[in-house]
């Protein structure tokens, strides 16, 4: 069986009609971030209409150690056999981010592999990029077509569409924020910097992301966020049920060029109760640049 983390419509348009405010009411040291925070999150997504990068997806199917399943005549006692990487894989793409409009509508990723397991697939043309550009007007049914075929040489039992970058930041924007229960979690000290984490929880529903078979999977994580700023340097965000979890991890880097932060690098963990082997993923992001509206033609 395949288990699918179904995000609402796979877009991620996450901006709903504001909820009643379920948040908790944190000192207001905190509050203070998390509101330049949200002002950050609502300010980031006016910045470009296209964020386009070159993403280095390792993915690997560990399989946990599993004690006494190695009776043999020869060894009574049983024991412990060993776990490790059963497969791996090494996926090259284009990655795009589309920003679906104004007034907060959100952003929706693609992928285009052009290389998995050093097996050069295509060509690379820059193909998610032009459709985009040149104003095609069936630019998002195509990219979509594009994206799920990559998707085909994803590892494991688990289908995701969850592994976008930028989506527990956005859980701050203030058109999904109510959404959530946001609480402090104090400093913490990442990659030499003192940030404010702010601890999240997800309260409404219907939740925004979906199993596969209908059923609600609320998100919970951590958002760490430059007191002095309100940038967004890191966030974790977690789903679980009795019939999958999972775990994604980003952390953000300054690009000077683009004067912004941009995703570097996510890590993944999915787990699904019918498998035996655990799916691990990192994706590192480089060649990150930012397209303006005024740099794309309609047609």
């Amino acid at each position: 069986m395949r288990t699918t983390f179904c995000a609402a419509a796979l877009a991620f348009s996450l901006w709903l009609t504001p909820l009643a405010q379920t948040g908790s009411q944190p000192g207001s040291g905190f509050t203070t971030v998390l509101s330049s925070a949200m002002r950050y999150t609502m300010n980031y997504e006016q910045r470009f209409a296209l964020l386009a990068a070159d993403e280095h997806y390792v993915q690997e199917l560990m399989r946990p150690p599993n004690p006494g399943d190695n009776l043999s005549r020869s060894n009574p006692g049983g024991g412990m056999r060993a776990g490790g990487s059963m497969n791996m894989a090494t996926i090259k793409s284009d990655y795009l981010l589309v920003q679906l409009g104004g007034d907060g509508e959100g952003f929706m990723p693609f992928r285009d592999s052009y290389e998995v397991r050093g097996r050069k697939l295509r060509d690379r043309d820059d193909r998610l990029l032009k459709l985009f550009t040149s104003g095609d007007k069936g630019r998002f049914e195509k990219a979509a077509s594009i994206s799920n075929d990559s998707a085909k040489h994803n590892l494991g039992n688990v289908a995701r569409t969850i592994n976008i970058p930028m989506l527990a930041m956005m859980f701050l924007h203030p058109r999904v924020n109510e959404r959530f229960e946001f609480t402090d979690g104090g400093e913490e000290t990442v990659a030499g910097r003192i940030l404010r984490k702010a601890i999240y929880k997800e309260v409404a529903r219907p939740t925004l992301i979906k199993t596969s078979r209908g059923r609600d999977l609320a998100m919970t994580g951590f958002i760490w966020i430059d007191p002095f700023s309100g940038t967004v340097v890191k966030t974790e965000l977690n789903a679980a049920d009795p019939i999958v979890r999972t775990q994604v991890i980003v952390t953000f880097r300054r690009d000077d060029a683009l004067e912004m932060w941009v995703p570097e690098k996510m890590e993944e963990y999915y787990k699904a109760y019918s498998a035996v082997d655990d799916i691990l993923a990192t994706a590192t992001y480089t060649n990150v640049r930012k397209i303006l509206k005024s740099d794309i033609s309609e047609k």
